[in-house]
């Protein structure tokens, strides 16, 4: 079975936003965007160094409840700068539309305030296709485990549950939750092939993934 097969002989599939869905959103200088706003005073070491902007956050809240406030709410104008110039990855669209035909519920976890995750599929109509989205909060006073989360929030086992991510720490989490991920890769170059196929063409089974029978 091809990795389209696969992801639809399960009930709930969970999609990282980066990579998967959107192209171009890592390696944006979050937290030194969100350090300024708290930079008048000497800042301690860990705070002036990080590239953590839960650690920014962290000292924001520290300072005071408006502080904190402010710090939320550029982060949130950041992330929305980001996800503006982000490009919608080859084939996705076709790709959701052709799993949900199926009967597979889809979520799509991401890093970014969830508000912004909203934004970005309704703004490229990927909102239709997409039963749940998981992200940060404004509760949130660290990072959250996105993809534990998006299994609990699903109601569906682990096991029937299968993940897509790009990077190494969204496929460690799906592993620790217990979920059979694939690895999105990117073509390096313009490939012929076009719709769904170019989706699920650059999906690869991280580990021994089996079909199972629904319910």
């Amino acid at each position: 079975m091809d990795a389209g097969e696969l992801l639809a002989e399960r009930d709930h599939v969970l999609v990282a936003l980066d990579g998967p869905v959107a192209e171009g959103l890592s390696a944006h200088p979050v937290a030194d965007r969100l350090r300024a706003l708290v930079a008048e005073d000497r800042l301690p070491r860990g705070v002036a160094r990080t590239t953590d902007p839960f650690a920014v956050l962290a000292h924001a809240a520290a300072i005071g409840p408006a502080t904190e406030r402010a710090v939320h709410a550029q982060w949130r104008r950041v992330e929305h700068e980001v996800v503006a110039g982000a490009r919608v990855a080859p084939g996705v669209r076709e790709a959701f539309a052709a799993l949900v035909a199926r009967g597979v519920r889809l979520t799509v976890v991401g890093a970014l305030d969830v508000e912004v995750v909203r934004a970005f599929l309704v703004l490229h109509g990927l909102d239709t296709h997409v039963r749940r989205l998981v992200g940060r909060v404004r509760s949130d006073r660290a990072a959250p485990d996105l993809v534990a989360s998006a299994v609990h929030a699903g109601a569906v086992p682990a096991r029937s549950c299968a993940f897509v991510g790009g990077t190494d720490a969204d496929l460690a989490a799906a592993r620790a939750a217990g979920v059979d991920a694939f690895r999105h890769r990117p073509a390096a170059a313009p490939e012929p092939v076009t719709g769904a196929d170019a989706w699920f063409g650059a999906l690869s089974a991280t580990r021994p993934t089996w079909p199972r029978t629904r319910g």
